[in-house]
């Protein structure tokens, strides 16, 4: 990347293995799409209840040639739905998903646009 990576924590301690599992993540993107510029984490925890139960938002943004920014995050309710006790871990994991989900998408989109190699 161009930009070194940013990680930012907001409404919640910054977390030492968080940080890690976040920069192996990004490792993985930077794998399946060598092209990224940039890429920015926010994980952020918007509210609280009274058991502490309520997932952060982790938003990821990307920075790629030629296209806009890349930007995923989710709510909590997403997790909610989707994992019986969402935790930070969860929500990194998810968040992380959708993005290699959707840089695969793009990585596929840009190779049938350049059509096969040698083809006029």
């Amino acid at each position: 990347m161009q930009v070194p990576l940013e990680i930012a924590f907001h409404n919640t301690e910054s977390e030492k293995w968080a940080e890690e599992l976040i920069r192996d993540r990004v490792a993985d993107l930077e794998d399946l799409y060598g092209r990224l510029t940039s890429c920015r984490v926010r994980v952020d925890q918007r509210a609280k209840n009274s058991s502490g139960t309520i997932p952060p938002v982790v938003r990821i943004e990307l920075g790629i040639p030629g296209h806009n920014e890349l930007v995923v995050s989710h709510e909590p309710e997403h997790l909610e739905r989707k994992f019986q006790h969402p935790d930070l871990r969860n929500a990194i994991h998810e968040a992380f998903r959708i993005a290699e989900r959707r840089l695969r998408d793009l990585k596929e989109q840009r190779e049938r646009r350049a059509g096969p190699v040698g083809s006029q």
